[in-house]
C-alpha cells in the first residue's frame, strides 16, 4: 500500500508543462489506435490544451509526485470552476436536497485526470484523487461543493470505487452523462 505521505500533489509549473508537451503522450502509448487524433482524448488534452493554460486562465493542473523524486510526474490533474445542477429536486442526493441550492451548484469540474502510462495499476489513481479532493477542501474554495466530470467508459468503475455517483443522460437511463462526488460529504472526506 502507498504511504500518501510520500507523495504531493502540487501546481504544474511552465517547466512541467513544457515536459508533458514534448512527451506528445502522458497516458496512452503515442500511437494508440483508439485515442490517436482524438479531440477528446486525456493525452490531447494534456499535450496540447493544458500548455496554454496560462494565457487562457481556464483551467489549472496538478501533478502528483513522490517526494523523493520531484521531477517526475506521477499522474496529473487539471480542474476549473464550474457548475453542475440535478434537473429535478428527486434528483439530487438526499444529503444535498436542503442544502440551500435550488438550481445549479457551485463545483469544480474535472477536465482531465490520468496516470502516467507506466505507472498505472499501483494505485496511484486512488492516491492523486483522494489527494485532489483534499487540495479543493483545504484550499475552502467559496461555495463549491461538489467535484463534476465528464469520464471516459472505462474509467467509470475507477470513479465508482472512489465514491462518484453516476448521473445519466435524461434520454438514456443507462448513458452515464457525468459523475459527481460531494467534495464536503462525510464518505468522500
Amino acid at each position: 500500500m502507498l504511504d500518501a505521505n510520500h507523495f504531493s500533489l502540487l501546481p504544474c509549473s511552465k517547466e512541467d508543462i513544457s515536459a508533458i508537451a514534448s512527451r506528445g503522450h502522458f497516458c496512452f502509448p503515442p500511437f494508440d489506435p483508439t485515442k490517436d487524433d482524438d479531440p477528446v482524448s486525456l493525452d490531447t488534452f494534456f499535450c496540447r490544451v493544458v500548455p496554454n493554460e496560462e494565457d487562457d486562465h481556464f483551467s489549472k493542473t496538478y501533478k502528483l509526485i513522490e517526494n523523493e523524486v520531484p521531477n517526475e510526474i506521477l499522474a496529473l490533474a487539471s480542474i476549473a470552476n464550474s457548475g453542475f445542477s440535478f434537473g429535478s429536486y428527486e434528483n439530487k442526493p438526499a444529503n444535498l436536497r436542503n442544502s440551500g441550492y435550488n438550481e445549479s451548484f457551485p463545483s469544480v469540474m474535472l477536465l482531465a485526470f490520468g496516470v502516467r502510462e507506466d505507472c498505472q495499476g499501483q494505485g496511484l489513481g486512488s492516491l492523486a484523487f483522494k489527494k485532489l479532493l483534499q487540495m479543493i477542501r483545504e484550499s475552502s474554495i467559496a461555495g463549491v461543493r461538489l467535484l463534476t466530470f465528464h469520464p471516459l467508459e472505462n474509467a467509470i468503475p475507477f470513479y465508482k470505487s472512489q465514491g462518484c455517483i453516476e448521473n445519466y443522460t435524461d434520454e438514456f437511463e443507462d448513458e452515464v452523462e457525468s459523475m459527481f462526488i460531494d467534495i464536503w460529504h462525510k464518505e468522500s472526506a
